[in-house]
């Protein structure tokens, strides 16, 4: 990180030896990009719903339901939305609490779950919506996507079939079409993906997954074609830039592909594919220097992606390990997929709130990515937890700075200071501050 504000940059603590000394993988990456689950309804706030005599049953209950309810459940999706697993659980208790006939609390729980990977209690969730609301839209959805993620298109395949309340979304097509290609029926998954798009023909994802059932085919133009469509709707995606850049690479043009990759590459340092085919274009380019270097970086990239698949394949039966989830972030971490690893940490942590520690490296994660807000918000969560902590007090400080509010971070630093006199880094940054910062 660099120096802001005349301020080296800051130390950010990773030290996950407390924690040890307290106790689909690989081919996704050549499968070009795997789009994360597909959260379809929001919650609906009590009193809304029909006006005609006939009301489902979860209208009914939102009709009825007690205002309490309604505040739990709106700040269960706040917590959740924010990566607060653990208080978005809690939270959707105290709503069923108050409201146990409404559908839309477990419908969140599900939700909860299925992001902490916890599949099992997630599909208990919403089987326990079906026995309130058997018409409830967006469990079968869900419960697919579920299936689909833990490897099992056929599985998901039948749950679509039952959907009910988003039968011919774009979103729901898509992840149809998904199934069905990866089941081998290029017919329907073809169909499923013509009718996504003339749902709704500005929907990035189908063209992109339309051009990898092409590429699949061997039909390299025509993938190129609706991936570059896709690419288009979407210009920043670098997943999207990526499966562009293999396209060309694989269609001949090598310059095309450079720029494409370089983009791709630069963006996600960790991404192994990206460099390894990078390296090619530029040895095709007749760049073989250049080439080198970068497939030298595919290679350490490789063996970063190893140790990722190894505590991918743990995790596939052992998901309820939080510790498995702190080694696979530190893998990611270690291969500078930086976002990747917050989202393991987090599920670490949901799985065992009293971790105190593993939001500190949450928060310096989010620091290290540039989150600064997110970042800050999980510094403040620890110190209401516990206000003696000096290193949280080190880091809150280092926010601060790195936002030029000097007078802040001042007083963050002091403050670890007064709960550690001797703390070497909260020492060195005060000295550091400028003189219009620091105490007369």
């Amino acid at each position: 990180m660099p120096a802001v504000g005349g301020l080296d940059a800051p130390l950010l603590y990773w030290d996950l030896r407390s924690m040890n000394d307290r106790h689909d993988n690989a081919k996704d990456a050549g499968r070009r990009f795997m789009p994360g689950l597909l959260l379809v309804l929001a919650l609906v706030v009590a009193g809304c719903g029909s006006r005609g005599d006939s009301l489902s049953s979860t209208e009914q209950a939102r009709r009825e339901a007690d205002p309490q309810a309604v505040a739990f459940l709106l700040n269960a999706q706040q917590a959740y939305e924010a990566g607060f697993y653990p208080d978005a659980l809690m939270l959707a208790d105290s709503a069923a609490h108050h409201a146990p006939a409404l559908a839309d609390v477990p419908f969140l729980r599900g939700r909860i779950l299925t992001a902490m990977r916890q599949y099992e209690p997630a599909r208990a969730a919403y089987e326990a919506v079906l026995k309130l609301d058997p018409d409830y839209p967006g469990v079968y959805l869900n419960l697919g996507n579920s299936a689909y993620l833990r490897g099992e298109p056929r599985e998901a395949l039948a749950l679509y079939r039952k959907e009910r309340g988003a039968a011919e979304t774009a979103a729901y097509l898509t992840q149809l079409g998904r199934a069905y290609a990866d089941l081998g029926e290029a017919d329907s998954a073809r169909s499923a993906f013509e009718r996504a798009l003339a749902a709704d023909s500005t929907n990035p994802t189908a063209y992109l997954w339309f051009g990898q059932l092409y590429e699949d085919a061997g039909d390299f133009d025509e993938a190129l074609r609706y991936s570059r469509k896709g690419l288009a709707l979407s210009p920043n995606n670098l997943n999207y830039t990526y499966v562009v850049g293999v396209q060309l690479l694989r269609n001949g043009d090598l310059a095309g592909a450079e720029a494409m990759l370089r983009k791709a590459a630069e963006g996600m340092p960790g991404h192994y594919a990206a460099h390894y085919n990078l390296g090619q274009a530029l040895n095709g380019l007749g760049r073989a220097d250049e080439g080198a270097r970068i497939l030298a970086r595919a290679d350490t990239l490789l063996g970063h992606q190893k140790e990722i698949t190894r505590w991918e394949n743990l995790l596939a039966t052992n998901s309820h390990e939080p510790m498995l989830w702190v080694n696979y972030g530190t893998a990611l971490r270690a291969a500078g997929r930086l976002g990747e690893a917050v989202e393991a940490l987090t599920i670490a942590h949901a799985l065992k709130p009293e971790w105190m520690e593993l939001q500190n490296n949450i928060a310096n994660l989010l620091l290290e990515r540039g989150d600064t807000t997110a970042a800050l918000q999980r510094y403040e969560v620890l110190l209401r937890t516990d206000p003696t902590q000096p290193d949280v007090w080190l880091n809150l400080g280092t926010v601060y700075a790195l936002a030029g509010n000097y007078d802040a971070a001042r007083s963050a630093w002091e403050t670890a200071l007064q709960y550690d006199p001797e703390h070497a880094e909260a020492k060195r940054y005060l000295s550091q501050l400028p003189r219009s910062a620091r105490t007369p």
